[in-house]
């Protein structure tokens, strides 16, 4: 079974989620939307409290932030100026970590953030942005289930998690 805590997160990932209590996700326009999904999942699956916030509503705010919150930033280019305040923000405000999920390597919110999971997407032709709508949920889902990983004591449920999401590339290639 492959362990996305540590090999997708990067390293320190695993430590992270394994003491993360709560999760508050920030991004604008479609990530804000893939954002809203994630928290279903967060809360249904992981059992853990999950806010979505836009992020440019987030950065003239002074939230409450328990130690134990995992801070997750959503950009399809990793340089959306909201958002970036919004980590930066954060940064400050005491999160447990930081995790940007980013389609661009060298952007400023991969730069700046502890954790990082690369939805390698490509660019973004259209103004519908399915592509970046859906790498990000798949990222997401990655989440999901390394955040189960500590949570969830029943293997099988972790296994069929993962299962699901190693069927996502040829469930998206049907007709």
């Amino acid at each position: 079974m492959r362990d996305f805590s540590t090999r997708a997160f990067g390293p320190g990932a695993k430590d992270v989620f394994a003491g993360v209590e709560a999760v508050h996700i920030a991004a604008c326009g479609t990530s804000y939307h893939a954002g809203l999904v994630a928290s279903h999942f967060i809360e249904q699956i992981c059992r853990l409290p999950a806010r979505v916030e836009i992020a440019s509503e987030y950065r003239y705010r002074d939230p409450v932030v328990t130690p134990d919150t995992l801070f997750v930033t959503l950009s399809q280019s990793g340089e959306t100026a909201d958002t970036l305040a919004a980590l930066r923000n954060a940064k400050r405000a005491g999160y447990r970590s930081t995790l940007t999920i980013c389609n661009v390597a060298e952007s400023s919110m991969v730069r700046e953030s502890e954790l990082v999971l690369l939805t390698r997407a490509g660019p973004e032709i259209g103004v519908a942005s399915t592509k970046a709508f859906t790498t990000q949920l798949t990222a997401l889902g990655m989440l999901v289930v390394a955040l189960a990983k500590h949570r969830l004591r029943d293997a099988a449920h972790e296994r069929d998690l993962v299962l699901q999401l190693l069927q996502l590339p040829g469930l998206v290639e049907k007709p």
